[in-house]
């Protein structure tokens, strides 16, 4: 999905300096009109001492205005005012569920109508249901129109069977009469990873793997193609000076996340 970048607004983000700096310019403008000598305003002045702390406070009312204006959109709104967003859209945020999650979940909604059991509805339903961390859903030959629903926890790991049974039942309503509906735990789709590091002398070995499965875990998760330069980009951590021999499961390839599974990772380092 597209991200929308927030808005430059640089003149809701002045410094005390700059809108003191302004201040100070409307003074000596004014006194040149009266035809006097400008005043000093620099630091330690009488005026310095009075303007500069209402230069703080208008500063400090800039960002908050700016905090506030954005907090009235979906795509940048968090907290409590994602919360509200939530209400127009009538989907409640689920126990324990990011901001980030949430946000996508209602921008989904609000990109999309209320279906009629296309398969971007089933995939939409599921990720409704508290616990869900991601849906997708696979039309099947069995009958003229079946769903299989392949869904992961809030974690990004296979759904258990119980969660599976729960998002079953929930999406029983939104049935339609002739769709054959199963919702399952979605599979896992082994990624090992192999490559020889060149370290700092001064580097932790363990500390440096770590590092490097925790950033490779964010790049696969959700994602259906594994791009191999991609992936040996994320290998550069602090303390890692190069890298050699490397491959995707044997491979020096790009890899393809069957649509029903989530990548697994098995990284082996060697230096």
């Amino acid at each position: 999905m597209a991200t929308i970048d927030k808005p430059e607004m640089p003149i809701l983000r002045e410094t005390p300096d700059q809108i003191y700096q302004r201040i100070a310019n409307r003074m000596a403008v004014l006194a040149q009109k009266r035809g006097e000598t400008p005043p000093a305003t620099g630091e330690g002045e009488i005026h310095y001492d009075l303007a500069y702390p209402i230069a703080e406070e208008l500063s400090e009312q800039q960002q908050l205005l700016e905090y506030g204006f954005l907090q009235a959109f979906l795509p940048w709104a968090d907290g409590e005012y994602l919360d509200a967003s939530g209400v127009f859209f009538g989907l409640p945020r689920n126990e324990g569920e990011s901001d980030d999650a949430y946000r996508k979940r209602l921008l989904d909604r609000a990109r999309s109508e209320e279906g009629d059991g296309r398969r971007q509805d089933y995939e939409r339903w599921a990720r409704n249901v508290d616990g869900v961390g991601g849906a997708v859903a696979v039309e099947k030959a069995r009958h003229d129109l079946s769903i299989d629903v392949y869904i992961t926890d809030a974690s990004g790991q296979p759904a258990t069977e119980e969660l599976a049974n729960t998002v079953r039942t929930k999406l029983e309503d939104k049935r339609r009469a002739l769709h054959e509906l199963r919702v399952l735990p979605a599979k896992v789709y082994p990624v090992s990873i192999a490559v020889k590091l060149a370290l700092r002398p001064d580097a932790e070995q363990a500390k440096i793997e770590e590092q490097i499965a925790a950033q490779v875990k964010t790049y696969l998760k959700g994602r259906s193609q594994i791009v191999y330069q991609q992936i040996g980009a994320l290998f550069f951590v602090d303390g890692v000076v190069d890298f050699a021999d490397y491959t995707l499961n044997g491979q020096e390839a790009n890899l393809t996340v069957p649509a029903d599974s989530v990548a697994s990772l098995a990284l082996a380092v060697t230096t």
